[in-house]
């Protein structure tokens, strides 16, 4: 079964198009009516709906508060504020082309414009 995503506020829209048209459903919180729902919010909605969350808000890479394999998945994007939304969606479509997608479930995965890190629980 092919994952689902939740891509957070922080991110461009066009980033949802981008999965949909790979056959993910996905889902923006600017689309979708959650827009100024809280992390912790956002996060249960997540979880209840099986979605892995797409976000450039660092404080999702926490495996204190978020520990892999106790979500569906997170994936942050570190680009600098100033980046451009084609440039995150090139990056985020290589990731997506490249990566086995059961490895993401449930695992915390940075990506940025040169590599990307994939935390998965070691117990």
């Amino acid at each position: 079964m092919k994952p689902h995503f939740l891509i957070d506020e922080d991110c461009p829209l066009s980033l949802e198009k981008l999965l949909n048209s790979k056959g993910y459903d996905t889902i923006h919180v600017k689309t979708s009516g959650l827009s100024g729902t809280k992390d912790p919010e956002l996060f249960v909605f997540a979880q209840k709906e099986q979605r892995i969350i797409i976000s450039r808000d660092l404080g999702w890479a926490n495996i204190k508060t978020y520990p892999p394999n106790t979500h569906c998945g997170l994936i942050i994007l570190r680009f600098p504020f100033e980046a451009i939304a084609t440039e995150i969606r090139q990056v985020l479509e290589q990731f997506i082309d490249r990566v086995d997608m059961s490895e993401i479930v449930g695992a915390t995965v940075i990506v940025d414009k040169n590599k990307f890190r994939i935390r998965k629980s070691i117990t």
